[in-house]
This record gives structure tokens, sequence and C-alpha cells, in this order.
């Protein structure tokens, strides 16, 4: 009996040290057809999900610039005595085809979380994939794709930057209207004289960011 006792505390000892990890994605897997659900939303919308998200669940926590290849977002550590739990937030652009077989760009989310508290974190884990859902939900852009591949970003991210600065703190949406604006637009007609976004999907963000000004 000593030795199974002995052994438990050595598996749990062992797992503390390793840490537990979740993961959860935004791609929801429609019930007919292999289709997953992306959001048509702007970068900046996305992005201002992530940030608020942060400021909800981990307020006094400063909020670390994560890259993760082509992939940006956001990570903020949870924390009680000496353990810990990171929270990390992606929002990755997105291109697919919809129901009527035309090209769709929008953004999704990957959540995923590790560390030594695996009660509280996995718990603060689910609140995160919640409120991101339910901020997606409240856009009314869900939209169910096929060939789902990575899309290019809007910019080049400087407006989002957590810098390290209190969740609660950072004002997210980036820049403000006019110049910020000015050069959203120079960047989009950029990228679609390159081939890199539609001449249809430009004019879609084109009025959105116009409708922001």
């Amino acid at each position: 009996m000593k030795k199974i006792w002995g052994l438990a505390a050595v598996v749990l000892i062992g797992l503390g040290a390793a840490g537990c990890a979740s993961s959860n994605t935004t791609l929801v897997r429609t019930e007919r057809g292999d289709g997953q659900v992306i959001y048509r939303i702007s970068e900046e919308k996305a992005f201002t999900i992530a940030l608020d998200a942060y400021a909800v669940l981990l307020p006094k926590q400063s909020v670390d610039d994560v890259v993760d290849g082509r992939r940006r977002g956001y990570s903020a550590d949870q924390r009680f005595a000496l353990d810990w739990y990171t929270h990390r937030v992606l929002v990755i652009p997105a291109v697919g085809m919809d129901a009527g077989g035309r090209e769709v760009h929008g953004y999704w989310f990957d959540i995923s979380g590790s560390g030594s508290m695996p009660i509280s974190g996995g718990a603060k884990h689910k609140e995160f994939l919640r409120v991101i859902q339910e901020a997606l939900a409240a856009t009314g852009s869900a939209t169910v794709v096929t060939n789902l591949r990575d899309g290019n970003y809007e910019t080049d991210g400087r407006a989002y930057l957590g810098l390290k600065r209190d969740a609660r703190d950072i004002k997210s949406g980036g820049q403000p209207s006019g110049a910020g604006s000015a050069e959203r637009l120079s960047e989009l007609k950029t990228m679609r004289d390159r081939g890199l976004i539609s001449g249809e999907e430009y004019e879609v963000r084109r009025r959105q960011i116009l409708d922001r000004m």
C-alpha cells in the first residue's frame, strides 16, 4: 500500500511540474457537412474582442504580444502564490468558400492555456472561450465555409499591441479616425493591387473603415 501511495505522489508531482494544458477554437464544426465557422469582421473588431476578453477576465494582469509564425495574438498569466496558468488567444485571419461558392474573408480565434493550476486555470480558460464566443455571436457575422486557409492581416498590427500593459488599461481599437483610417485605406488598396484580396472584399473592408470614421 505504501508503494502505491508513493507512486501516486510521484505521478501528482510530475503532473504539477509539467503543468496541464487546454485548447479550443471558435471554428465550430457544423452539424451538416464538414464546414467550419469564421466571422466576417474587421481586423480592428477581431483584436478588440480579444483584448476585451482579457480586460474582463484578467484586468490586472499584463498582456504580452504573441507572434506564432504568421499568426498574432496575446497572452497573460493567471497567478496564485507560486502557481500560474498562461492564457493565450490568437486572432487568425482566414479565407474560405461559402455555400454559394464565393470567397469569404474573416477571422477565427485559437484559445489555449497551460500551467500548474488545472482546476482554476481550466475554469478561466472556459470563460475566455465563452466571452469570445458571445462577442462574436453578437456581431451576427458567422459564416460557414469550406476549403479554409489562413488569410492576411489588414495592417502590421502596431495599433493593437498589448506592450505588457494591464489589460484594463489597453485602449483597444488602435488609432483614431483621420490619419489612422487613411493609412488603413492605403494598406487595403495595396493588398488589392497585389492580388491579396479580391475587389469585392476590398469594397467590403473599405466600407467598414469609412463607416468608423
